[in-house]
């Protein structure tokens, strides 16, 4: 990171504490990206344990100060609508890559078509093609 880039995010930051002084923007991440697959896949359910897993090795993969970054630059964004072209990105991404690893390690594509509030199941993260016609190495 450049020292412009960080200059703008230590302004965003330091903006966003100043306006919204009762905005919690350290949220624990293994109680809001739950919340946040939910409001981007609609509505399913999921055992505690089985969250718990995901956000871990979402979290493991990525790395836990990203994740935690991510998770305060999306409610800054959400709360005060502040940032830069550059925060908008960072937080896009990591959007599609929370939907896309959710849903690559879960169940969620068979029960969704099978059920109108589906009861979801982590199978693991980042797992090796399961396609029965992909060749063996």
């Amino acid at each position: 990171m450049n020292r412009r880039k960080f200059l703008i995010l230590s302004g965003t930051a330091l903006s966003a504490a100043a306006v919204g002084g009762s905005i919690a923007i350290l949220e624990h991440p293994h109680a809001y990206i739950p919340a946040l697959l939910q409001e981007y896949l609609g509505q399913f359910t999921m055992d505690e344990e089985d969250e718990r897993q995901f956000v871990d090795a979402f979290s493991e993969f990525y790395g836990n100060d990203k994740i935690i970054g991510f998770v305060g630059l999306h409610r800054i964004r959400e709360a005060t609508s502040l940032g830069t072209p550059y925060t908008h990105s960072k937080v896009e991404l990591f959007q599609r890559r929370l939907v896309s690893d959710f849903i690559s390690s879960t169940d969620f594509f068979q029960k969704y078509q099978l059920e109108t509030v589906p009861h979801v199941t982590f199978r693991g993260f980042k797992l090796p093609c399961s396609n029965p016609f992909a060749r063996r190495v």
